[in-house]
């Protein structure tokens, strides 16, 4: 057996961890481990690569096998040689400024040969469809591109076992895809895969087993088949995802809008980067109104991010013309102070000891608190410091802050990264509640479940020009399917 634990409890020192855990998972299978944020999926995983207790502290009892290896006996340096770790956050894990030497850190550090570096890179690059990457820098490289980076990094120290938590994380249709074929290859050469996920569409013909862990504990495993005849019900009363984009039903909640209405148009707005002949952006004939909730989707790099900090005024160097009302102008410094953005990756944004201060920082509508705190789950965690929690909790952190921020435009850039269905239901519903405000709302995200649960207009980014335009419905959900299926290819 590749895997084993044995009556496994862990505890965190002052937070919850994982209750009488007993798993195998034999050679050459994936396992997926899912549940509810929070549940201990990312906990299993560290006590798999060793990270627990080399460096999260906590009391363990029972055993963890790998490889026939006790992990609380066996050096860090030891386990590293048999089980690759591909992160949620990739940034977390590089160590170089360029990716020819980020594929050869870990083989260095090994003591493996050059000529045998060399060899194993340019396969990995193969697989991972990375040569175009090699002499890129890190900084250089998009979301998805830093993901498919840190996964080949991994891959490089040829791990008997793979584990990776929340790989679909930020990342476009394309390079989910992507993902997925790399993992069937990986398969098929004899590796043992353990996935921490939320989004189960495009694991459901990879997986072996999925794993429901519930409140620290292994609630039931299922079979692939068995997965499969779990209806909508239960798999949204455990918190779990749709097995399938075909089967998704969900659509807006119904609320009453503000009587009073205001339009912000963008005749034209253009952007391009240093050294850069052509532009990252060039917009034209864009026009919102307050309590539409406006879903941006297109690919990694298509320029979704740059049209959300031009429009708040985060890029100096944006040109061009935004009007509320069609009357008045609003400067870029006008609309920095009327915006919210809940970045991507909302470490940069959290900046308090406790997530009741964080909340409570910039609250223009402190009023809301206790409703916010209670629809967002956070009532338990108040206390906690902003970098202890999981992502999924970071995550409606940064969220509830952007709603008790009282703006006047508030962007969410993938706002259900880390999030299980419960959650993700939990900020459609908030941001709902929202639109009776008489704010302008936009939501940049692939995930599709999300946007038809939430926005009611669609926007698609196609390189850096505004492509398809769509109220979303009911009766506009196959279109809605059509275009997340094209841009997955």
């Amino acid at each position: 057996m590749t895997v084993e634990f044995k009556n496994v409890t862990f505890q965190y020192e002052n937070n919850q961890g994982l209750s009488e855990i007993s798993l195998t998972i034999p050679k050459g299978e994936c396992y997926i481990l899912c549940g509810k944020s929070g549940c201990g999926k990312t906990t299993l995983t560290r006590l798999i690569n060793g990270l627990i207790p080399e460096l999260y502290e906590g009391t363990i009892n029972g055993d963890v096998m790998v490889n026939h290896h006790h992990t609380t006996e066996t050096p860090i340096y030891t386990l590293s040689e048999i089980v690759g770790s591909v992160f949620q956050n990739p940034k977390t894990q590089f160590f170089t400024v360029d990716v020819e030497s980020e594929l050869a850190f870990a083989c260095e550090n090994m003591g493996v040969a050059r000529d045998t570096i060399l060899k194993r890179m340019a396969e990995v690059a193969v697989l991972f469809d990375i040569q175009h990457l090699l002499t890129r820098k890190m900084f250089d490289l998009s979301g998805g591109e830093k993901q498919l980076v840190a996964f080949a990094s991994a891959y490089m120290i040829q791990p008997e076992i793979l584990v990776l938590d929340e790989p679909s994380s930020n990342l476009d249709l394309v390079t989910i895809e992507k993902i997925k074929n790399i993992l069937f290859a990986i398969k098929k050469r004899g590796c043992t895969i353990v996935i921490a996920e939320h989004r189960l569409y495009y694991l459901k013909d990879l997986a072996d087993q999925f794993v429901l862990i519930v409140d620290g504990n292994i609630q039931t495993t299922f079979s692939t088949k068995e997965f499969a005849t779990l209806d909508e019900q239960t798999l949204k009363k455990w918190g779990l995802r749709s097995l399938s984009i075909e089967q998704l039903t969900t659509t807006p909640p119904i609320v009453s809008l503000s009587r009073t209405t205001d339009t912000l148009t963008i005749p034209t707005l253009q952007f391009r980067y240093p050294k850069s002949e052509t532009n990252a952006l060039n917009l034209s004939d864009l026009t919102f109104t307050s309590g539409d909730v406006i879903g941006i989707l297109g690919r990694n790099g298509a320029g979704k991010s740059t049209f959300a900090r031009s429009l708040v005024g985060l890029q100096k160097k944006a040109v061009g013309n935004f009007f509320l009302n069609q009357t008045t102008s609003l400067s870029r410094k006008e609309r920095l102070k009327m915006s919210y953005l809940v970045m991507q990756d909302v470490n940069y944004q959290l900046f308090c000891e406790t997530v009741e201060k964080e909340l409570l920082l910039k609250a223009g509508h402190p009023e809301l608190f206790n409703q916010v705190v209670r629809s967002f789950n956070l009532e338990k965690i108040l206390a906690r410091h902003p970098t202890s929690l999981s992502g999924g909790q970071k995550q409606r952190v940064a969220v509830a802050t952007a709603v008790l921020s009282g703006k006047k435009i508030i962007i969410l850039d993938e706002p259900t990264s880390g999030l299980d269905y419960y959650h993700m239901q939990q900020i459609s519903q908030m941001v709902a509640n929202l639109r009776n405000l008489n704010i302008f709302i936009f939501i940049i995200s692939h995930d599709l479940e999300f946007i038809q649960s939430t926005c009611t207009k669609l926007l698609t980014i196609e390189q850096g020009q505004k492509g398809i335009e769509l109220p979303l419905d009911k009766t506009t959900t196959k279109d809605l399917i059509k275009i997340f299926n094209e841009l997955s290819h």
